[in-house]
């Protein structure tokens, strides 16, 4: 119910956008710590108090960066709120944006990019218009003067001409913007003012106050005075304060900025009296999590309770009275909840399962209760459990605690040479009741099943439920097939089990396994929203390399069939190893239940299995876990900073936990795309004849212009009737098509499908909305190789479906390359030998020892005319490193001169003012130093 309640209150805040007068406003009580205080120490106590609870992960999905932007940044109409161009952009669910980015409006290059939460802050995240957000880079914020390098509109780049401190290149949003960024940036400082150390940029200094330097701060009150806070910046507070648990304080009081360091700065800040009663701890959005515990163990939890303005008892209690947890105490007098006091909350299970509650606190003339929501696991084995804090090169490996051991002994490998655990094999929603799901074992003994159930979501949404619990014995390397009781025979014929209730699922509906009580395996998307109908008229077969059970399901595990294939049920085989390679071999931890482990390789899979060391004997984890590193990020583009008529200087962001990047820099030749448009015009009215090369069941056109794209007719489709394009001569690299839904279609949907390999891929799931003529549009990689698509209708209601203008792009160019792979140890490479007047495009990929990351976007670049002028005094340029120093020799005094580690992170920036230049002390490593002047830069690797 609270992901409900979540859900609806975004969903709500989603509407408020374009509504200047529905705003929920500053919860009481929330600036409290701040009160009476100015200056830099009002700075310290919004940096302590103001710092979000949880932020999502980084990049596309739910539960990803763009699950946030689709409630904070989405207006009426679904498009975009873009602050960096006027591209018109439309959200598809969670999933990233075409052409877009996400942008970290303060450039995370200025902290050294690491992966904290200021990495995944809505507050200074925002989808930006790719190409304006490569121009940008990670320049410093101005007011452009003379002739910018961009102008779109919406955001300038060129020379900065706000005072005379700053000169060089800066990046300047739209007026109706500038709060925005300047709040934006007040917050970062603030709330991560622990970054003083790390801070490398020239608008901040390495302090916690001011952090700006006086040039900036100029800058940034005068954009907080002349752009008042807007509408949308109340709507989007309210919606990433429903995410993260905190606001922007600078947005709810913007004269904050004033009173740290503007005018008003000698003054306290007038926070409004708060008369009413609220609790300062705990706060609203605080969730309590005990993790898994075995069957008659114990776990505490301590909560804070402390108020302001209480006047009587708070009572506590548990709405659902969960017999396994134990709250003290339970009443709590005003004196104490004013002074401070904490409550205990027991976990005690007798039996094996998931508890639900929540804890409600109410009383002491609060105005409303507060529920935090508890969550609790109880297993009746000793269990190994899901890592957490998945990097390209570790995690966190976890398990749950023997109160008996007196150390853990923990085994790192890879190469398996048995199964994890019961795993799902087969998933079949066929039509009609032709459903099944299949179970195998591969863990080389015999498992009983009376410790595992089914559950299953309904419409995409809520509480896992229809629970089936399973019972019997299941042998090594065999099968447990379900299959609903209606089923046709022959799959009726396979079936160990028959069922109703749990197979009655729709193509929507997540299934997980369950062993104990605790989710370990899933086949769909859960919690995707009723639209989205991932298993539709389809069958999904474990790839026989999975050899674990994993509780969020992964679409690269699976192979898809065609609907009612099911003729494999029963047969499920798994490829084993025939011996393991060990990182760790019964490694002695300790007591501890967690250890993190890296160094270890992106995109791979590691197993671990745990051993709990007893005083009467040890005990192995009945089961063992899989780690599965994440890929390297692709690194983002950037504009090149500098273009001659023979050379130029490419440039892209620094990637996180790469060690290096390989560019590619090539010109384009040959057969240019080709885009090849069908319109059905002979096309008859059954349906037939289709054009060459396609096929379906399509049994009808509409001959209405109201139906038909650019021409009459278009293809008319009925329930569970398809239409397959043509086989395409080269890859796809751009797919649209009309389509409308009939006035009488409220509720149905269509699929569309891509093949590749002779498999077919889900690319999207359209839900009736309105009888629009639309016209969607799906961009490619070469690499993707699609080359043909498939449109299926699932009908509710009586209309039909109408597509038309189906456009395919496609191309064979040549690629002539003048670098192929070029190692580079830095984000920036000067490029030479070119052609003037000349264009060529440049790629990178990320590296970390023989991992690759895939590709970045291609970058374009022109070169200039040659001016016959230009001499390279860069040339008698030496550094040298004697007793600790590094000093640059032979300057002319007009040289940038920048310091990075050798992963990437760029140290240092500042100016040469004579012929030598002395860097301060670094520490022991390797470095690049990279000096530059208007036309040429030179680098060098320094040792240390």
């Amino acid at each position: 119910m609270y992901v409900l309640r979540l859900r609806l209150l975004l969903s709500l805040i989603v509407a408020f956008c374009a509504q200047s007068f529905l705003f929920a406003g500053v919860p009481s009580g929330f600036y409290y710590f701040a009160k009476n205080k100015k200056k830099a120490a009002l700075k310290t106590a919004l940096h302590t108090y103001a710092a979000p609870q949880k932020v999502l992960d980084f990049g596309s999905g739910k539960g990803f960066t763009w699950e946030g932007f689709f409630y904070a940044d989405q207006k009426p109409d679904g498009s975009v709120v873009d602050m960096y161009s006027d591209s018109v952009r439309y959200f598809k669910g969670f999933s990233a944006v075409s052409g877009m980015h996400i942008e970290h409006s303060l450039p995370k290059s200025w902290w050294g990019g690491y992966n904290t939460m200021a990495y995944r802050d809505l507050f200074h995240l925002y989808p930006a218009d790719g190409l304006t957000n490569s121009t940008k880079n990670d320049l410093p914020i101005g007011e452009v003067i003379g002739t910018p390098t961009l102008d779109n509109g919406v955001s300038k780049v060129g020379k900065n001409g706000f005072e005379s401190t700053y000169t060089g290149n800066c990046f300047e949003p739209a007026d109706e913007f500038k709060g925005d960024f300047a709040r934006s940036y007040f917050y970062i400082s603030t709330v991560y003012e622990n970054f003083a150390p790390l801070w490398q940029s020239p608008m901040i200094d390495n302090n916690t106050y001011p952090v700006w330097k006086p040039w900036a701060i100029d800058l940034l009150l005068k954009w907080n005075r002349q752009d008042p806070v807007s509408p949308k910046e109340l709507a989007r507070i309210e919606a990433v304060y429903a995410i993260q648990g905190n606001r922007n304080p600078f947005i709810d009081y913007p004269d904050l900025a004033e009173y740290i360091w503007g005018k008003d700065s000698t003054t306290v800040f007038p926070f409004p009296d708060e008369t009413a009663p609220f609790l300062l701890t705990p706060r609203r959005g605080v969730s309590i999590d005990f993790g898994v515990i075995l069957v008659n163990d114990s776990r505490a939890k301590t909560l804070r309770i402390e108020g302001v303005n209480i006047n009587s008892n708070i009572t506590v209690s548990l709405l659902k009275n969960s017999s396994t947890l134990a709250l003290s105490p339970t009443t709590i007098t005003a004196e104490n909840a004013l002074a401070g006091t904490d409550l205990t909350i027991t976990f005690n299970p007798k039996v094996s399962g998931l508890v639900l509650d929540t804890l409600v606190i109410q009383g002491g003339g609060l105005a409303e209760k507060l529920n935090i929501p508890i969550k609790a696991l109880a297993s009746a084995d000793f269990i190994t459990l899901e890592p957490t804090d998945i990097t390209p090169v570790g995690g966190t490996l976890q398990w749950i605690a023997d109160p008996l051991a007196t150390d853990y002994k923990l085994s790192l490998y890879q190469g398996d040479p048995q199964a994890g655990d019961l795993v799902i094999a087969t998933y079949v929603e066929g039509s009609s009741w032709n459903k099944a799901i299949e179970l195998y074992n591969g863990t080389g003994k015999s498992i009983d099943l009376s410790k595992y159930s089914l559950q299953k979501q309904s419409n995409g949404a809520g509480a896992f439920g229809a629970t089936l619990k399973l019972s019997g014995t299941l042998a090594n390397n065999q099968s447990y097939v379900i299959v609903h009781s209606k089923a046709i025979a022959g799959m009726l014929s396979k079936a160990q089990m028959l069922t109703d209730s749990l197979l009655s699922f729709n193509g929507n509906d997540a299934v997980a396994l369950l062993r104990s009580g605790v989710i370990i395996d899933m086949v769909g998307q859960a919690d995707a929203g009723a639209d989205v109908t991932w298993g539709l008229d389809l069958t999904l077969q474990r790839k026989t390399n999975v050899t674990h059970p994993i509780s969020v399901y992964n679409p690269i595990e699976w192979t898809t069939l065609p609907i009612d294939s099911y003729t494999m049920l029963g047969n499920h085989s798994m490829t084993l190893a025939s011996s393991a390679n060990y990182l760790l071999q019964d490694f002695p931890v300790g007591k501890n239940t967690t250890y993190a482990v890296s160094n270890l390789s992106p995109t791979s899979s590691y197993t671990y299995k745990v051993t709990a060391v007893k005083t009467g004997g040890n005990s192995d984890a009945i089961n063992t876990m899989q780690l599965h590193t994440s890929a390297l990020d692709a690194p983002v583009i950037m504009q090149p900073s500098e273009i001659l008529d023979k050379q130029v200087t490419a440039d892209w962001e620094q990637t996180l936990y790469a060690s290096g990047y390989l560019l590619n820099v090539f010109q384009m030749n040959g057969q240019a795309d080709t885009t090849e448009v069908e319109g059905f015009l002979g096309v008859g009215s059954s349906g037939t004849p289709l054009p060459a090369g396609w096929s379906g069941t399509a049994s009808g056109i509409y001959t209405t212009t109201t139906s038909s794209g650019i021409a009459i007719p278009s293809i008319q489709l009925k329930n569970k009737e398809y239409l397959q394009t043509k086989t395409y001569p080269q890859a796809v690299s751009n797919f649209t098509f009309m389509y409308r839904f009939a006035s009488a279609s409220t509720g149905s949907s269509f699929l569309l499908d891509a093949n590749i390999d002779g498999n077919w891929v889900r690319i999207d799931s359209i839900i009736y909305k309105n009888t629009t003529k639309t016209y969607p549009s799906y961009s490619f990689t070469k690499s993707q190789n699609y080359r043909a698509f498939r449109f299926t209708y699932n009908k509710i209601g009586s209309g039909y479906l109408s597509l038309d203008d189906v456009q395919a792009k496609y191309g064979n160019q040549d690629t002539t390359f003048v670098l192929k792979n070029k190692s580079v140890a830095t984000n920036q490479a000067i490029v030479g030998g070119l052609n003037e007047n000349s264009t060529y495009f440049y790629q990178v990929r990320a590296t970390l020892a023989s991992s690759v990351s895939q590709p970045s976007e291609l970058m374009g670049v022109k070169t200039t005319l040659s001016s016959g002028i230009l001499s390279n005094n860069l040339a008698n340029l030496k550094v040298a490193n004697k007793n600790g120093v590094v000093s640059i020799l032979g300057l002319q005094g007009n040289e940038s001169i920048q310091v990075y580690s050798i992963t990437g992170v760029r140290l240092l920036q500042t100016n040469a003012e004579s012929s030598v230049s002395q860097l301060p002390q670094l520490q022991k490593g390797t470095f690049i130093i990279r000096i530059q002047n208007n036309q040429f830069a030179k680098t060098f690797k320094v040792i240390k």
